[in-house]
């Protein structure tokens, strides 16, 4: 039986998970620094997400259920830096035959409303509850919300709450010495896939850690509220 979380938002898994659906996510991004070599970031920095994937997983069923992909061109400063180029693999032809970020969050809008996790209209009735799943603060906290400021974009709500993996398998394993994706991985027996700082490989990476977590009796709870 459903259970309700709000008037409009449903939660049918019954597993014991609070959301229906969880949205992994794990930008790549490039920073032009205003100050070229300095180890500290300054307010004058550029930075521009270059690639954009979701991994849809479902809490009922523990699967992945749908993948969004995409690589971003750049817009305010189009060329990639040779540090940006060598961390993630992203070369000037990939985001050169990219769209522009306008297009891909109009896509990604259109990827949640195909699966009914958020409605562009007045109708919100039966939606399926979701929240998002990151790495670490900054995809949520600093750089989305950046980067729709920059692309002239309102701040939605459905990115204020989310779930910083990270914080949460320390909550869960407070002895574990966890600075990143890797560690979790290794704590927990799973192989990392892919290449690191790949946004698709690091976001299914991330998504097999949430998967384990799921597998073992953890509630994937949220961790970072937005102060409103």
């Amino acid at each position: 039986m459903a259970t309700t979380f709000d008037s409009n938002v449903l939660t049918m898994n019954g597993v014991a998970q609070p959301f229906d659906y969880y949205c992994v996510l794990d930008f790549e991004a490039v920073c032009h620094q205003a100050n070229p070599g300095s180890k500290r970031f300054s307010p004058n920095d550029i930075w521009e997400i270059i690639e954009f994937p979701i991994c849809l997983l479902e809490a009922k069923t523990n699967t992945i259920i749908d993948i969004y992909h995409s690589y971003v061109r750049p817009t305010i400063q189009p060329r990639l830096n040779d540090i940006c180029i060598g961390i993630t693999g992203i070369t000037q032809d990939i985001v050169d035959n990219s769209p522009t970020f306008d297009i891909v969050w109009n896509d990604v809008q259109k990827f949640l409303v195909k699966h009914s996790l958020i409605s562009l209209t007045e109708n919100k009735s039966n939606l399926y509850s979701f929240t998002w799943i990151t790495c670490g603060n900054w995809d949520l906290k600093t750089m989305l919300p950046l980067q729709l400021k920059h692309s002239g974009f309102d701040r939605p709500t459905f990115i204020n709450n989310f779930i910083n993996l990270k914080d949460l398998y320390m909550e869960y394993y407070p002895s574990s010495r966890i600075r990143g994706m890797k560690d979790m991985l290794k704590k927990s027996n799973l192989i990392l896939e892919g290449k690191h700082h790949s946004g698709i490989d690091d976001t299914k990476n991330i998504t097999k850690i949430a998967q384990w977590l799921i597998q073992n009796n953890k509630i994937l709870k949220l961790t970072y509220r937005a102060i409103k």
